[in-house]
């Protein structure tokens, strides 16, 4: 029969959790995916999508991605967004977006940062890979306070010479 020595067992325990990483700083398939949407843009030109949430969740929740009628980039991008994108938390997709687009983000759990109401609009001057230049903007609003209510977040890219 074997034994367990539980001194070694709690010691591998505790080598495992210091091992373990905290939440990512950057979204590299969420920047991956703005630039590709980006990418192509002429300069002066402007695209946008709007992700937003409504409803109760788990009752009549639903999410939709909406953007101007022709455009393909962002008709690929609001794809992308429908399916890698939070339908429960709102927050964390605005936190996720930060993340890739400055580095930072509030730390917790998917959908727990203690965030109840946040909105705000932030501009960025992204330069990609292959040296495409466009200035980003995010405007976002939730407020879990009145929970049927639509949370969204919209970005529009504008290329720059």
């Amino acid at each position: 029969m074997m034994r367990f020595n539980g001194g070694v067992l709690g010691a591998a325990c505790l080598l495992l959790a210091a091992c373990a990483t905290g939440p990512k700083a950057s979204d590299n398939a969420m920047c991956a995916q703005i630039d590709t949407w980006g990418k192509g843009l002429s300069p002066g030109q402007t695209t946008s999508v709007e992700l937003v949430r409504g409803g109760v969740w788990m009752v009549n929740h639903y999410k939709r991605c909406t953007h101007a009628e022709g455009d393909l980039a962002a008709t690929r991008f609001c794809a992308w967004l429908m399916d890698n994108t939070s339908t429960e938390f709102m927050e964390y997709n605005v936190n996720r977006t930060l993340a890739c687009l400055q580095g930072q983000r509030i730390v917790g759990y998917l959908g727990n940062t203690g965030v109840d109401a946040w909105s705000g609009t932030a501009r960025f001057t992204r330069l990609t890979a292959s040296e495409d230049m466009f200035r980003v903007e995010l405007r976002y609003a939730l407020d879990y306070s009145a929970p049927s209510e639509e949370t969204m977040m919209q970005l529009t890219l504008t290329a720059l010479d």
